[in-house]
């Protein structure tokens, strides 16, 4: 045993106790390091204080705890080395702010995943508004690392392995010490060239809200249907195709080359099928996923404000039209009695707005 009785010195912070925090907590714990986790749910964390151990099944097996379990930040981040940010993307800027006097020189900051800037807002904030001077990492993954579900507390369910997932920090020049430091511990996560990369290659801004809406009758009337098999038909896959033609189009806009959402699916997955229709009725790991109970689930919220919104606001402001995009930010709020795109991450709250192509790789160089 090493460090205060755990074969691992390293010590981790989880933050949110969805499926995917859940998961990385038992983990981490299963592999010898000290890790707490924190929620704001306070019914969720004495549940598992109660339960005394998280299960993994599925795909891999695992049992573990936190060293915490807790809903006060300083008892979760205090002398930690890495916070894993596992929250839904719209509680990233409260938990920056919450985080920012906990961090010290070599601290990770790391969400997971980021979605659409990310990154470029928690950084904002931590080292703009907070004036954070230590030397630290901060970081994002194009995806959540764990394809997993949770039906109990205390429980989750490996649906599939992802078997690379893009990782990079802010600066880019950093991800060499991440890797260093997190790279034996998550082996499939793959160093990208910037924030751009994961940030505009992750498919869950248009396979999340585009279905939801389209089936959101069924979310009216309390139906719970398979997601991907039975929500995403011929024609709302046709939907989520244009929706990722304009992305294509606005990483073009930006110097990048990044895969269709179908590649994208195919890599991760290791799977062949050409149409994206076809792709996800054959995806193994996506059978058995659960529709959305309500108009306030993250498959509509976090995807559009953090996943849509940007997307469009940044081709708005390169000349790329996204009429599609922009036609599902408006029935999102409309159905939700919400103003997303005043909610979401347009350029000006990520800073980005006026800012020429070259501005904006030296930005996050």
């Amino acid at each position: 045993m090493q460090g205060g009785g755990f074969v691992n010195k390293m010590k981790f912070a989880v933050l949110g106790a969805g499926a995917g925090g859940q998961t990385m907590v038992a983990y981490l714990s299963s592999q010898g390091y000290y890790v707490t986790l924190y929620d704001r749910d306070a019914e969720k964390i004495a549940r598992l204080n109660e339960l005394g151990k998280i299960t993994v099944t599925g795909k891999f097996e695992c049992e573990g705890f936190p060293e915490v379990c807790t809903t006060v930040i300083d008892e979760a981040v205090k002398d930690v080395d890495a916070i894993m940010v596992c929250t839904t993307t719209d509680a990233h800027k409260e938990i920056a702010d919450l985080c920012a006097p906990y961090l010290h020189d070599g601290s990770i900051f790391m969400l997971n995943p980021g979605h659409v800037g990310g990154s470029l807002e928690v950084s904002h904030i931590i080292r703009d508004i907070h004036g954070c001077k230590a030397d630290i990492i901060i970081a994002e993954t194009g995806d959540l690392m764990y394809a997993c579900r949770s039906y109990e507390i205390g429980q989750t369910f490996q649906s599939g392995i992802k078997s690379e997932v893009d990782v990079a920090t802010l600066p880019a020049g950093d991800v060499n010490r991440l890797m260093e430091q997190i790279g034996g511990v998550f082996t499939n996560l793959k160093p990208v060239k910037n924030i751009l990369e994961t940030g505009f290659e992750g498919g869950g801004a248009m396979l999340h809200p585009i279905p939801s809406i389209m089936n959101v009758n069924r979310t009216d009337v309390g139906e719970n249907y398979d997601y991907y098999m039975a929500g995403i038909t011929p024609s709302v896959a046709k939907l989520v195709s244009a929706c990722d033609a304009e992305r294509l189009a606005v990483c073009k806009a930006l110097g990048l080359e990044v895969p269709s959402l179908v590649k994208s699916l195919q890599k991760m997955y290791k799977l062949d099928q050409e149409d994206l229709y076809d792709l996800l009725q054959h995806n193994a790991a996506y059978k058995g996923l659960r529709s959305p109970t309500s108009l306030n689930h993250r498959f509509i919220v976090e995807d559009t404000v953090s996943g849509i919104v940007p997307l469009a606001s940044i081709g708005h402001m390169l000349g790329v039209e996204t009429p599609v995009m922009d036609a599902f930010i408006m029935i999102a709020s409309i159905i939700c009695g919400r103003d997303f795109k005043a909610e979401g991450r347009t350029v000006d709250k990520l800073g980005l707005e006026g800012k020429t192509l070259e501005e904006i790789y030296q930005m996050i160089s």
